[in-house]
């Protein structure tokens, strides 16, 4: 006898699963997907560049790398500078334009007088050197301790300067007439301009002054090579004034200021023959010594190509810089190329 199969009927509390239908994604979310993505990837390299640069930095202040010369080879003529004749004058600055800013100062007498005379005085003249005096002296007359070329010329341009010397009177008069290219006025103005202290004191109101459209750097700059450029008549008159107030000019033809009583030209005629405007290299480590008898730091390298010689005199070689500044060497300490 066969067994009967029974099928019991479903119960009502089984639920019956139904086959999951995918849906698929929408390019919304497929977009903003992709834009964190990208986000996650932009920040892991800016993070990862971060460190690498720290890294480098690091290793850069560890393991200093040295500077390395050429055997047998000068180096380029890097002279290290001292901020001089360079506007804005500020604390630190040195040079001519900081010694006018002193005298004018001592000019206007009372307190700034004073503190110039106890704080920047060496020789029994202004120093040159922009310090605590100065700024005290100039606060004393109002004036700001950072001197711009503007104040500069407000502050300077009224001071008389020895026998009635006004250098930016005279300065502001041959602008006028280079602009004009007004010959007589020109030579008229520079009549009035008798030594190389004088010339000086006039060409720094040259900086960065602009003559028929161009800039220039110096009142020879300005005349020669701006104003009557292509007027060869007007350069030899011109070329005579300079001479007449003491400029000279080299065997290349670059017009200099000589130091005045510093140190002389040259004791040997035999140096002067065969030394003059060579230049001087450095052949070992050399502490140069400015104008106004300050050490300019960092000393010189080996074979550092420092300028052209322009005097020797008790074991001092004279040197005109190729940034135009004069600087002093021990003799023994250079050769000559």
């Amino acid at each position: 006898m066969k067994a009967k199969t029974i099928i019991k009927p479903p119960s009502k509390n089984r639920v019956l699963k139904k086959p999951i239908s995918k849906k698929p994604i929408s390019k919304k979310k497929l977009l903003l997907y992709g834009i964190g993505g990208g986000l996650v990837l932009s920040l892991g390299y800016l993070a990862y560049t971060y460190y690498r640069n720290r890294a480098a930095r690091n290793r850069s202040l560890q393991t200093p790398v040295s500077t390395l010369i050429p055997k047998g080879g000068a180096t380029k003529a890097v002279v290290p500078r001292i901020p001089s004749n360079q506007f804005p004058l500020r604390r630190g600055s040195r040079g001519s334009l900081v010694e006018m800013v002193q005298k004018a100062l001592i000019a206007k007498g009372g307190q700034a007088a004073l503190i110039i005379k106890e704080t920047s005085f060496r020789n029994g003249k202004p120093d040159g050197i922009f310090g605590k005096g100065t700024q005290r002296a100039l606060r004393a007359v109002g004036y700001p301790t950072i001197v711009t070329q503007s104040s500069f010329t407000t502050l300077v341009g009224k001071a008389k300067i020895g026998n009635g010397f006004y250098p930016a009177a005279i300065a502001k008069e041959l602008i006028d007439h280079a602009n004009n290219r007004h010959l007589f006025g020109i030579l008229k103005g520079l009549e009035k301009i008798t030594s190389v202290a004088q010339y000086q004191q006039v060409s720094t109101f040259f900086q960065n002054v602009r003559i028929l459209g161009t800039r220039v750097t110096s009142l020879v700059n300005a005349l020669l090579s701006v104003a009557f450029r292509n007027k060869e008549l007007e350069k030899i008159k011109i070329r005579a004034a300079f001479r007449k107030m003491g400029l000279q000019q080299n065997a290349r033809g670059i017009w200099f200021t000589p130091t005045v009583g510093t140190i002389g030209y040259f004791e040997d005629p035999q140096d002067q023959i065969e030394q003059q405007w060579n230049l001087a290299i450095t052949e070992k480590p050399t502490l140069l010594k400015a104008e106004d008898g300050s050490f300019i730091v960092p000393e010189l390298l080996p074979n550092t190509v420092i300028g052209y010689i322009t005097g020797i005199q008790s074991g001092v070689t004279r040197i005109l810089t190729q940034s135009g500044e004069t600087v002093f060497a021990p003799t023994q300490n250079v050769s000559y190329l």
